[in-house]
């Protein structure tokens, strides 16, 4: 059983397109998520450039931006909320990182981004995962979204579903062995079921 997650610094430039997520979202939408990410704060990851900033640095109207951001928010890949202080919106670009065996896509990772802290939150995540360990902390600042197929169970606190053989490759590479142990740990803690179904296959 091969498991895959790209937690790389540079998730935009990898995941978003091998997941299909940039093409989900169209260009106009990444170009918007990738200027807001350019003005994120290092420490908070806030950002709120206004609408004609975001036009300027995208090439794109103020109605466009406007349904980009609103594109963003439905992919999880931007959260939104009114300014404390001042006039405007705040932003808060996030990333997505999709957990996957073979060609099943068990759940998505949704992290948001804070460039102080987002490699070692990353890191975080991968270490749990890896060594399959119940780290709160770690999780406490993700969202989990289920896969097709795919439904959580909030009184076991497990993700439910069957996996069909066919979609489970034969062999892992030497090379994806890393990333196989972290989907076959991650597996097992979101749906331990189909994790013993197929350790019997």
């Amino acid at each position: 059983m091969q498991g895959k997650i790209d937690s790389s610094f540079i998730t935009q430039q990898r995941d978003m397109f091998t997941s299909g997520v940039a093409a989900e979202i169209g260009m106009n939408a990444y170009g918007v998520w990738t200027a807001i990410k350019y003005h994120a704060d290092y420490e908070t990851g806030k950002s709120w450039p206004g609408m004609r900033r975001l036009g300027e640095l995208t090439g794109l109207s103020k109605s466009t931006v406007d349904r980009c951001i609103d594109v963003l928010e439905k992919a999880h890949l931007l959260r939104v909320a009114r300014r404390e202080k001042g006039r405007g919106l705040e932003y808060v670009a996030r990333e997505r990182l999709a957990v996957r065996v073979g060609s099943r896509v068990l759940c998505t990772i949704v992290i948001d981004y804070v460039p102080n802290k987002m490699r070692e939150r990353l890191n975080r995540i991968e270490e749990a995962l890896a060594a399959g360990e119940n780290d709160i902390e770690a999780f406490a600042q993700v969202e989990i979204i289920p896969g097709d197929g795919f439904k959580w169970d909030s009184n076991a606190g497990v993700l439910r579903a069957e996996i069909p053989v066919t979609d489970i490759p034969a062999a892992a590479n030497t090379e994806d062995e890393y990333h196989r142990k972290i989907g076959e740990a991650m597996l097992a803690r979101m749906a331990p079921a189909a994790s013993k179904k197929l350790g019997k296959r």
